[in-house]
């Protein structure tokens, strides 16, 4: 479970200013109210990312905006996941998956929301 929550951490990561990586890393034996803490810090950060940029364009949806808002959602489920509710948000999330991409790892949310 953790190399699948630190493969997920790694793609919020993309522009997050804290290392979050590192708290799902099997070495660091960071805490659970720590992990929540950052994903919390993840979902807040990408969220007024994506505002700030759907602004900047007018109101417009951008690709950066998608991206933000997609990395939002994924911190949602890692958070869902860690305060023991992962089931809350698995389409969105693999929806997120798309718009970031990574399509082909969707299978991750799948495993981790037990669909």
């Amino acid at each position: 479970m953790r190399n699948k929550l630190r493969r997920l951490a790694e793609f919020i990561q993309e522009g997050f200013p804290e290392n979050l990586v590192a708290a799902f890393k099997y070495s660091k034996s960071q805490s659970l109210a720590r992990r929540l803490d950052l994903t919390s810090k993840a979902i807040a950060f990408h969220q007024g990312r994506a505002e700030a940029l759907w602004l900047e364009a007018g109101r417009m949806q951008t690709a950066a905006e998608i991206h933000a808002t997609a990395q939002a959602e994924l911190a949602s489920f890692v958070f869902a996941y860690l305060s023991g509710d992962p089931r809350e948000c698995p389409d969105s999330t693999i929806e997120a998956m798309r718009a970031l991409g990574r399509q082909g790892e969707a299978d991750i949310v799948r495993s981790l929301s037990g669909r």
